[in-house]
């Protein structure tokens, strides 16, 4: 489920989104043990070759947590779709969520919350 704030506006199927921010709100922690988490962004849904991978945060301190995203990111939102995995240093992938913008425009730089059952994060970052 996408929600967020949302524009109509200009075609951007050409522009590049430059992600900048990953947070994590919150995930399914049932049964997993004390670890670091990070974000791995894959391009499509089943991709396994990162195009980026966050720094870490360790379990034991309170969400939410904002990671920065290495500054050489930038993607085709509006024609391409994306995942971004939550990855344990020991348990290996936790959760994914994926951005398909297909039926959004927006113009501004944007914050955006994507949750499902797994997890709820928030993406922000702007066009180029």
């Amino acid at each position: 489920m996408l929600t967020g704030l949302l524009f109509v506006g200009c075609d951007k199927d050409h522009k590049t989104f430059k992600l900048k921010t990953i947070k994590l709100n919150s995930y399914k922690s049932i049964n997993l043990p004390a670890q670091n988490l990070s974000f791995r962004i894959v391009h499509g849904i089943n991709a396994q070759t990162p195009l980026a991978i966050t720094d870490t945060y360790p379990t034991k301190l309170p969400l939410p947590v904002t990671l920065a995203v290495p500054p050489s990111l930038s993607a085709k939102l509006y024609s391409e779709s994306y995942s971004i995995q939550l990855l344990g240093d020991s348990t290996g992938l936790i959760g994914s969520c994926t951005v398909d913008m297909d039926q959004y425009k927006i113009i501004f730089p944007i914050e955006m919350e994507i949750e499902n059952e797994e997890m709820n994060i928030s993406i922000s970052g702007s066009w180029h």
